[in-house]
């Protein structure tokens, strides 16, 4: 009898044991593990690779370029170039040995009296019209040509403008994006601070964008005064063009390049000995 009631004393005290080991089993289980922490990202500072000019040509006097100013390509008034018309001038311009330039090729141009070729252009485009991504866009494709469009940042995707797609597809093949302001307004009849948010909110949408540092702008209308050149270079764009005509230099402030108006009615050769009285 006594071994009996130590056999069932013993039993019953493994029972316990097993019991107890299965709760804290259990209750490790229940137990949320310590989430694991995740490593630490860096940010990544890409290093900007500069333009390589040693092979450019230096000039003896300070540098002049040719800024083409274009708006819409297609027909109805003086700022509206037909296709046929810009492709004849594009054709001229290759068939002649003129080397487009990109906004940044062009500060460096005028600010070293450099260049790249002994004939170069820099072909703009203000407004950023839909045909500018349907008719240009082709035809500097198809000759190898760089160009600048000058965006209204209100007008991305509406009626008769480039959507965001159209221009990042262009800026993949050689057509710079700069600003033409947010809502394309006179600056010369604005507060300085108005005019100082006109640029500096454009620059950040396009920086934005295109991750890219907006180095141009392009004056609506071409109005501005003295206040506008200050507000251009506070808010870090490098240079500035307006509509008066001419080929740009720096003589004119970096802030104030000429451009050369490109009209409707001009053939290649017509266009063509506009450009050369140019040099």
């Amino acid at each position: 009898m006594k071994r009996l009631m130590v056999s069932i004393f013993l039993l019953g005290s493994c029972l316990a044991l097993a019991a107890c080991a299965d709760q804290e089993a259990n209750a490790e289980q229940e137990m949320p593990k310590a989430e694991q922490q995740k490593p630490e990202e860096k940010t990544v500072h890409v290093q900007k690779k500069e333009e390589d000019t040693s092979t450019w040509i230096k000039t003896e006097k300070p540098a002049k370029l040719p800024i083409l100013m274009y708006h819409s390509i297609s027909s109805g008034n003086s700022l509206r170039v037909p296709k046929e018309e810009f492709e004849a001038h594009m054709k001229w311009l290759h068939d002649n040995g003129y080397q487009t330039v990109t906004p940044k090729e062009a500060y460096l141009m005028l600010t070293q009296d450099k260049k790249p070729s002994e004939k170069c252009v820099l072909i703009t485009f203000d407004d950023g019209y839909t045909d500018n991504y349907e008719d240009a866009y082709p035809v500097l494709k198809k000759y190898g040509m760089k160009a600048t469009i000058f965006m209204i940042g209100k007008s991305i995707g509406r009626k008769h403008h480039l959507t965001e797609d159209q221009m990042k597809e262009m800026a993949q093949n050689g057509v710079s994006i700069e600003s033409h302001t947010i809502d394309h307004l006179e600056l010369n009849g604005l507060s300085p601070e108005q005019q100082y948010s006109e640029m500096a909110d454009s620059k950040k949408l396009f920086d934005n964008m295109f991750h890219q540092e907006t180095s141009m702008i392009s004056y609506p209308v071409g109005r501005y005064n003295e206040e506008t050149l200050k507000a251009a270079e506070e808010t870090g764009y490098q240079m500035s063009v307006t509509t008066e005509p001419g080929a740009a230099s720096r003589d004119q402030g970096m802030y104030a390049l000429h451009r050369v108006r490109v009209s409707p009615g001009m053939s290649g050769a017509s266009f063509g000995a506009y450009i050369e009285s140019m040099k």
